[in-house]
């Protein structure tokens, strides 16, 4: 009886492990939630809806509900000098995000646009990898 009730214990405690592992470690489904939880969100914020003074908005952005290869370039490239043009008061700018590669970025940008720009067009790996192009051999 001892034995067995060890058993079910040890099997309850697996169990139990394996379920908690789980919940205390959620991931999201789409890469594009999760690359934008990584690499957006503490500006952008988890509405797209900035920092104001410190960072602008995505939602309602002009940048968001454009052309996907633009919005591309703009990312990859820190904001085509975002501190000349930047919308807030503060001197914070965003930084280029040329270490993302292009299923990353693209998975990204989609997730945006979806979510923070009215439900804009995905956009895709090969746009990403013509913007890239385009923002190298404009350096």
């Amino acid at each position: 009886m001892n034995s067995a009730r060890c058993a079910v214990v040890a099997v309850s405690l697996v169990l139990f492990s394996a379920c908690a592992s789980e919940r205390a470690a959620p991931t999201p489904a789409d890469p594009g939630q999760a690359g934008y939880a990584a690499n957006c969100l503490t500006c952008h914020q988890a509405d797209g809806g900035g920092v104001p003074g410190f960072q602008p908005p995505l939602v309602g952005s002009a940048w968001v509900h454009g052309d996907a290869q633009t919005l591309a370039a703009f990312v990859l490239s820190g904001g085509f000098s975002s501190a000349a043009r930047k919308e807030s008061a503060s001197s914070n700018v965003m930084p280029p995000f040329s270490q993302l590669d292009d299923r990353t970025l693209a998975a990204i940008l989609t997730y945006v646009r979806a979510n923070f720009g009215d439900h804009a067009g995905p956009v895709g790996v090969e746009q990403v990898a013509a913007a890239r192009a385009l923002v190298s051999a404009a350096h």
